[in-house]
């Protein structure tokens, strides 16, 4: 399955708002205000040609890396229909592959939430909502040291923001339970960071906040909706209930960055 063309502008229109810079095959981001976040210092393989190897993609990414100060290499193979051999090295080095699935909303209304979950829109977080948006960080089944946790909280701040990420937040009886996230470029909205929080799970938290998400990007006149998901993972399934669909699979590999 081919990575789809609105997913691809979306990678492009976001990579802007960072120190990046494009390159034949997809774009290197390298922001050194945040070296420990892999998402902020990394390689997106978008539009790989036939040839392309991992060592074309380490000559434009690994002094990148090293000017930024990130102590890793991290790869995103986003398009994955064809191999191509740089991912075929990749598959064959015995890294780690962690795959994601690209899933499109496909324009049906999604199904009815529970009552018993109020959702509420966040355009401005207030003080107290911080603290609970970085503990919300360490629930995504990945041990992160708190500088770690410091700097994904403060790339929020700093760059997506501003740049108009929505939060909507579920509520069970007056409390916190859970959220997504949405950030809308080049008219394409991407839902993430979906998490329930713990003593609030199986009551239709998620759900609910993804369908907000849902409904508000419909609202701005949005032409495309997706998300990732893990494959063949609970979160897949359920999103699949709410009208995603599988277009493209996702392999990201990470390594030590090596000394020069």
């Amino acid at each position: 399955m081919t990575l789809p063309p609105e997913v691809r502008d979306f990678c492009y229109a976001v990579a802007e708002l960072e120190p990046s810079r494009q390159v034949p095959w997809g774009i290197v981001t390298a922001d050194a205000r945040f070296p420990m976040v892999w998402d902020a210092n990394n390689a997106y393989v978008l539009e790989p040609p036939r040839e392309l190897t991992i060592e074309d993609i380490r000559r434009d990414l690994l002094a990148a890396l090293r000017a930024a100060g990130a102590p890793y290499e991290h790869v995103e193979f986003w398009e994955t229909s064809a191999v191509y051999p740089a991912l075929a090295e990749m598959r064959r080095t015995g890294l780690r592959p962690d795959p994601d699935v690209v899933m499109t909303f496909g324009g049906e209304r999604p199904p009815p939430t529970s009552s018993e979950v109020d959702v509420v829109e966040v355009p401005a977080p207030d003080p107290d909502f911080w603290p609970w948006y970085r503990d919300s960080l360490s629930e995504f089944g990945t041990e992160l040291s708190a500088e770690v946790l410091d700097q994904m909280v403060e790339r929020i701040r700093q760059v997506f923001l501003p740049a108009g990420l929505r939060w909507f937040v579920g509520h069970v009886e007056g409390s916190r339970a859970g959220y997504a996230s949405m950030l809308a470029a080049s008219g394409v909205a991407y839902i993430d960071n979906v998490v329930t929080m713990p003593g609030f799970r199986r009551r239709g938290v998620a759900t609910a906040a993804v369908s907000a998400a849902i409904e508000a990007s419909r609202a701005a006149g949005d032409r495309s909706i997706f998300l990732l998901a893990e494959a063949d993972g609970c979160p897949q399934r359920l999103y699949e209930r709410l009208g995603f669909r599988v277009r493209a699979t996702v392999e990201s590999y990470t390594r030590l960055l090596p000394k020069e």
